[in-house]
């Protein structure tokens, strides 16, 4: 079964970490060990994090592959201290300080009369859970970045 296609697969809200969902496929990635977080809560992979995930439950037994990443935010510059935070910048909304990701501030955003305008004139029912700015026009958005590449 592909568990973000589930009826009951949803978005909310949660006392404790914020906008959350039911099923996340990028917790299903890092724990299959395609790469790691960000600052922005995106995940950045060997080819970036301008990607789509998926998953898929099944009973097949498989052999786990050699765990590639020692902390789960290593992909990911400030977290290497190493200068960055590009994604600050490309957030419309400032949910994305040196301190993280505001996920109120964003769905705030998102949620927004101007966005929700936007939406119903290209006939979009459902609104995503973040607008995707933060990931695009970074040095994480093809590859895991390298220090040469931030300036």
């Amino acid at each position: 079964m592909a568990p973000s296609l589930l009826p009951s697969s949803q978005y909310f809200r949660d006392e404790n970490v914020g906008w959350t969902s039911s099923w996340s496929e990028r917790h299903i990635a890092y724990a299959c060990g395609l790469g790691t977080f960000s600052l922005n809560d995106g995940f950045i992979t060997p080819k970036g994090m301008a990607i789509r995930i998926g998953s898929v439950i099944t009973l097949l037994k498989l052999t786990p592959s050699e765990k590639r990443y020692r902390h789960y935010r290593e992909n990911c510059p400030p977290f290497r201290n190493e200068k960055c935070g590009k994604c600050i910048s490309r957030c419309p909304a400032g949910a994305i300080t040196e301190k993280g990701h505001d996920k109120d501030r964003c769905h705030d955003y998102i949620d927004s009369e101007p966005l929700r305008a936007k939406r119903s004139e290209y006939g979009l029912q459902n609104p995503s859970p973040s607008c995707g700015l933060c990931q695009t026009g970074v040095p994480c958005e093809f590859e895991i970045p390298r220090p040469d590449l931030i300036a």
